[in-house]
């Protein structure tokens, strides 16, 4: 019998195409296919993991009959553990679909995964394996080969022309089956269906990513460019309590080319390009807009206040961080140190010198 840690049942789910926006438009008279706008979002139930990374190569909506339509194509490390943890539906990509019934959510995945559990610092290199019992041929169970796994999670989506359909994938890591007696640890997981909105009726928020353009500071307004979709984002609901010296943290990272993330308090389909309304819900502060700096620390100070290093990356750029946030929230991870690479998530400015981070991580 396997010497595994059990936290096992039903770890990814499908939330199935819910109609949220009707974006107008069939393409039944043009004499071409008929297509509908499909958003593809991934989110996770949080189990006991600090940190879940993982790489998504492809995400296919598939039919028996042979028709298919790839919603997320090959999506870099994405760590699924941060998204439970802040309640967020990532969006990852937008793209046309054939209209029609699909039957299958077809998954395929790196086989490497890293994780970290949230009452332990060590962090485990494990790779995914193929389920441990019953019959690989059966839907809903992960079956790995030649270095990547697959899944053919079954759920029913029907995609209607002139429609924009919401597809999530959700993995649950509650439910993960962790095999710590092999090098490298093994991780394995079976499937289940559902067919629902629970995420957003429980309070679950849209979160865009990308680049930063046309900023336009007198109208709370700018650009931003990720895999798939670029929206614009208004942001004049986002206090500076919250978020202090917001816009130069903006034309920071619209200069230096920094991933910048924002939390939707609503997204208006009917504009173009679509507008995602910041979040100014007042019981999630500072959370509303997120900027991603990583680079090498240097000039540290964490005897006294102000705690503050420098980040350094690119070609001789660098970017002062006042870290005493971070450290207030408990989000340092792992040891700061000069000459250490580490990665910010910048909220705001001080107003004189430094970026302001609520969390750090060393790399």
């Amino acid at each position: 019998m396997r010497g595994h840690k059990a936290l096992l049942a039903v770890p990814v789910a499908l939330l199935a195409a819910v109609t949220l926006y009707a974006c107008g438009g069939n393409d039944e008279d043009s004499g071409s296919p008929a297509s509908t706008t499909v958003s593809a979002y991934v989110t996770d139930d949080l189990g006991g993991y600090d940190s879940v990374e993982l790489t998504l190569r492809s995400v296919q909506l598939r039919h028996t009959s042979g028709r298919s339509c790839e919603i997320i194509g090959a999506l870099p490390v994405t760590d699924f553990a941060e998204l439970g943890r802040d309640e967020i539906l990532e969006l990852v990509n937008t793209t046309n679909c054939p209209v029609g019934p699909y039957n299958r959510l077809y998954v395929e995945l790196d086989r490497s995964v890293k994780l970290k559990e949230t009452t332990a610092s060590t962090e485990l290199y494990c790779e995914f394996v193929s389920y441990f019992e019953g019959n690989l041929l059966t839907p809903n169970q992960l079956a790995c080969a030649n270095g990547t796994c697959s899944l053919n999670i079954t759920g029913a989506v029907n995609l209607v022309a002139g429609n924009h359909e919401h597809v999530a994938l959700d993995v649950d890591l509650k439910n993960f089956v962790v095999d710590t007696s092999v090098d490298p640890c093994q991780v394995t997981l079976k499937v289940s269906p559902l067919h629902a909105d629970e995420k957003l009726t429980a309070g679950f928020r849209k979160r865009i990513s990308g680049t930063v353009s046309d900023l336009i500071p007198v109208d709370d307004r700018f650009v931003l460019t990720g895999a798939g979709h670029t929206f614009t984002v208004q942001y004049s609901g986002v206090t500076d309590t919250d978020q202090p010296g917001l816009e130069t943290l903006l034309e920071r990272a619209a200069m230096d080319g920094l991933r910048t993330s924002v939390r939707c308090q609503s997204i208006d389909m009917a504009t173009s390009p679509p507008t995602c309304t910041a979040q100014t819900d007042a019981t999630h502060p500072l959370k509303a807009i997120a900027v991603k700096a990583e680079g090498t620390i240097s000039e540290l100070q964490d005897m006294v206040a102000p705690q503050t290093f420098t980040l350094n990356y690119g070609a001789g750029t660098m970017l002062p961080v006042n870290y005493a946030k971070a450290l207030e929230l408990l989000k340092v991870k792992g040891t700061l140190a000069n000459d250490a690479v580490a990665e910010a998530t910048l909220y705001g400015y001080d107003g004189s010198v430094f970026f302001l981070a609520r969390e750090v991580e060393v790399k």
